[in-house]
């Protein structure tokens, strides 16, 4: 999304930059961000003062007019560095489902409303089901901003379609699902390859393609190899561009334990591609995709079932099943909407002012 927009910023006077907080550098992407008009910088992130105090040090050295916050971790403490630095106007996305208990839920609580209420924080998400988990966990108000999707993922044509197939060595009859995201427990690929064992077992020629990595590829890689399966399941590890491999997918996948929204399946749909997702918090803001979307459980069997209704359809009435689905993703999810949307955003008075 950040790289969709990033010209779009440019393009209206704005010189967009990108503060990375990983502990080891600013991460895989950054230059793909910094191709896209994005200056990047880096405070790694630690658990003691020195970090708030080099978040200050940031600021101060590099005043910055907005300041969009994305990540959960320290969220509170990046809006008080950037408050401290000047920022006329902090706004932070919420993009996960954060289920918290405790003293940690109750400690979130605290900052989401001192952000709000002191800092003149105001909070969006991309999702219904983020704005109520705010709304009912964290007593915290959140305005709702469409994700937004890259023009550039569109259905292949049939060239492109024949390159990305004949580059992952796909067999013209063989029924490739991909599924792009980290190797994480929320993720639910060890469930999604046991359901694409089941198939093959059943003599499906189906094959997983997996983008993506993550603290349990090794787990992951594993069960496909207890499962008889290794042959039938493509780590591709973390990959630049996802499109030539949705272009060489006939379905996509998501079983996920809960998303914010699954903006990786927004693409997957803009590309054409019928989708196998959980009926589960975040996703269910895709219901307007219709038949595009076939619904499961989280659990092996509910998802082999789902992937094999799309599978056993011959090509033609597969692909019927998406059709609609790239026009409704522009018309839905315009990636120059969204960025007027923030544009606009960033433009309000805070809080602060507005009591003021």
């Amino acid at each position: 999304m950040l790289e969709a927009v990033g010209p779009m910023a440019v393009a209206d006077g704005v010189a967009p930059a990108i503060l990375s907080i990983g502990e080891s550098g600013p991460g895989p992407f950054a230059h793909q961000l910094a191709a896209a008009g994005y200056a990047i910088h880096h405070v790694p992130f630690s658990r003691d003062a020195g970090f708030i105090r080099r978040l200050l040090r940031f600021f101060r050295r590099r005043p910055a007019d907005v300041v969009h916050v994305h990540c959960e971790r320290a969220a509170f403490w990046i809006a008080l560095a950037a408050r401290t630095g000047n920022a006329r106007r902090i706004v932070r996305t919420v993009h996960g489902l954060f289920e918290f208990d405790g003293v940690l839920r109750v400690r979130r609580s605290l900052q989401r409303a001192a952000s709000r209420r002191l800092l003149g924080v105001d909070s969006t998400a991309l999702s219904t089901a983020v704005i109520e988990n705010e709304r009912r966990r964290f007593g915290n108000p959140v305005m709702r901003v469409p994700a937004w999707v890259d023009p550039a993922f569109r259905p292949a044509e049939e060239e492109e379609r024949r390159r990305a197939r004949a580059l992952l060595g796909l067999a013209p009859d063989t029924v490739a699902v991909a599924v792009v995201g980290n190797c994480a427990a929320v993720k639910n690929h060890d469930a999604l390859i046991r359901a694409v064992a089941r198939l093959r077992r059943d003599g499906a020629d189906i094959r997983l393609l997996h983008a993506g990595h993550g603290a349990l590829e090794a787990e992951e890689r594993q069960v496909a190899v207890a499962e008889g399966v290794a042959d039938g399941v493509r780590f591709l590890g973390a990959v630049d561009d996802v499109r030539p491999l949705l272009h060489a997918a006939d379905a996509f996948a998501m079983p996920s334990l809960r998303e914010g929204l699954g903006i990786a399946a927004l693409e997957a749909l803009a590309c054409g591609l019928p989708a196998v997702l959980t009926d589960g918090h975040g996703l269910r803001d895709l219901r307007p995709f219709g038949s595009a979307v076939v619904w499961c459980g989280t659990d092996p069997d509910s998802i082999s079932e789902a992937l094999a209704r799309i599978a056993r359809l011959p090509p033609a009435e597969r692909a019927a099943l998406a059709a609609g689905a790239p026009d409704l993703v522009r018309q839905r999810h315009s990636a120059a909407a969204g960025w007027a949307a923030f544009r606009e955003l960033y433009a309000w008075p805070t809080v602060a002012e507005a009591v003021r």
